[in-house]
């Protein structure tokens, strides 16, 4: 049972920096081929002081904190058994190499489902530039699910052709297969070392039959997706749902949709359906993005339905 008393309690803020070899590493491991994320010189003939971060960089960010365990600790909750269900961001600026950026997390939320079988931490974090203005809000949903049986080898799954593009689809993206080696090149990329993902004994004593892929990892190829289209700075919303593991020696096939247009905040924005799936066409995440219209329109309209 998860102690709800502590619903609404800050988490110990910090201050983090990264710096440009970092983002080069990350780029490196995720595919990334947008030289903006690797190379100074074209950020900088793009108008920006140094790399920008990508988008899901500022959940890594988090994770490399100096007490990534915290929430666990106060909930006693063992983190062998925490599965991240969902991702949200919101984009008040992009940020970028060198700066100091400063978090603010806290237990926004606790709940539990099925009579107490699975508990739900939404834990929600600032982020602020030095000068106290608004970077980015994260809001992420963890599960803690109870001890599981091991199950000894994944249930194989029939082969089922892979769903052709539809009308209004943005051209996808391709990543994989994942192996062994490219889980512990995101945890370093990442700072995300959940064992759960590297260590196939600790994955096993949880009831998994192996290591699985990080669901921030499919996120990554998603917003990889994103920014080969449109500039980073036209992104305002991204959010994931982790709806089934991705294995080792899965593909992640990344799609995007339009899914309407609306006005916010005196702005024209296009909204994205986005899911990630396997090479059975397996749906793995699904999740929506909101982009500045004036950034896209370019090529939006071409994929209208």
């Amino acid at each position: 049972m998860l102690d709800t008393s502590l619903k609404g309690t800050d988490l110990a803020p910090f201050s983090a920096r990264v710096e440009c070899d970092r983002l080069r590493f990350f780029a490196q491991v995720t595919g990334e081929e947008n030289p903006l994320f690797s190379d100074e010189a074209v950020a900088r003939a793009r108008g920006h002081p140094s790399l920008p971060l990508p988008p899901t960089f500022l959940f890594c960010l988090e994770m490399a904190g100096p007490r990534p365990m915290e929430v666990y600790e106060r909930l006693r909750v063992d983190y062998a058994h925490v599965l991240h269900g969902e991702q949200h961001f919101v984009y008040h600026r992009l940020a970028f190499a060198g700066e100091a950026l400063h978090f603010k997390p806290r237990i926004a939320d606790l709940y539990e489902k099925k009579g107490g079988a699975l508990g739900f931490i939404v834990r929600e974090t600032r982020v602020e530039a030095s000068d106290g203005a608004p970077v980015a809000d994260l809001r992420s949903v963890l599960i803690v699910r109870p001890p599981q049986p091991e199950n000894g080898h994944p249930t194989p799954r029939t082969p089922r052709a892979a769903v052709p593009a539809a009308d209004g689809d943005l051209p996808g993206l391709v990543a994989g297969p994942i192996t062994r080696h490219q889980l512990g090149l995101y945890a370093g990329a990442s700072g995300d070392y959940n064992p759960l993902h590297i260590d196939i004994d600790h994955a096993r004593q949880a009831g998994m039959p192996d290591v699985f892929a990080h669901g921030m990892l499919s996120a990554a190829y998603l917003a990889r997706m994103l920014t080969r289209r449109a500039e980073p700075a036209a992104l305002r919303r991204l959010s994931v749902r982790f709806t089934a593991i991705t294995h080792i020696g899965d593909e992640v096939h990344c799609r995007a949709r339009v899914s309407g247009q609306h006005v916010e905040q005196g702005e024209a924005r296009w909204t994205l359906a986005l899911t990630t799936g396997n090479q059975s066409g397996e749906t793995r995440l699904t999740g929506t993005a909101v982009v500045a219209a004036a950034a896209a329109d370019s090529f939006m309209t071409d994929c209208l339905p």
